[in-house]
């Protein structure tokens, strides 16, 4: 009975795990796809597989190449939003995004992620570009 119980316990913790964004840990963590150190907590985003294992990145153009190239199956993708900063995720296949050097990422994506298009507006007004979506990041 008492190894009933113990299995019954380890069932019920592994299933009350939720698979979610893991925070990133500034100036520690690594880059997944250019090894460097993640520093800047408005382009960092991260990529968590159906296993539950943590990729994350310095830049959400790499996180786009990566995913693309070197993680298959259903991925979970988040990315920081640019006007909250360090581990405020947003749901990178929902996010706003914008394009311009202003932003000055990392590895030059240039990308900024936004939770919503009204977030963005200020931006997107002010330097004259449109707004994009995860499938138009390359």
């Amino acid at each position: 009975m008492k190894q009933f119980l113990i299995f019954a316990a380890c069932i019920f913790l592994l299933a009350s795990c939720k698979r979610g964004f893991e925070p990133i840990e500034y100036g520690k963590d690594a880059c997944a796809h250019c090894k460097m150190t993640i520093v800047d907590d408005r382009y960092a985003a991260e990529a968590l597989t159906e296993k539950g294992r943590a990729y994350k990145f310095d830049d959400v153009l790499c996180m786009k190449q990566y995913v693309g190239s070197s993680l298959a199956g259903k991925n979970m993708l988040f990315v920081e939003d640019y006007r909250k900063g360090a581990n405020t995720p947003l749901d990178a296949e929902k996010a706003i995004y914008l394009k311009h050097e202003f932003f000055n990422s990392p590895m030059n994506g240039d990308y900024a992620a936004f939770a919503s298009e009204d977030e963005a507006k200020q931006f997107m007004d002010s330097l004259q570009i449109p707004i994009l979506r995860w499938g138009d990041i390359e």
